[in-house]
């Protein structure tokens, strides 16, 4: 669990940086949009994986 966590500090650390280099450069609209797709998503994939993997276990 301590891997997952620190890889995920490493990930958005620069997926911050560069939605907000993005809305300065743009529009603010743009760069929340890359920061849905860019830290959203893989959140929504951890989850769905996550209950995915319950469901098999318990089942």
């Amino acid at each position: 669990m301590y891997i997952v966590v620190f890889a995920w500090l490493l990930y958005l650390g620069p997926a911050i940086l560069l939605c907000r280099k993005v809305a300065e450069k743009t529009t603010v609209k743009m760069g929340w949009a890359f920061a849905s797709g860019l830290i959203g998503l893989p959140i929504a994939v951890v989850v769905i994986g996550g209950v995915i993997e319950a469901q098999g276990a318990a089942g």
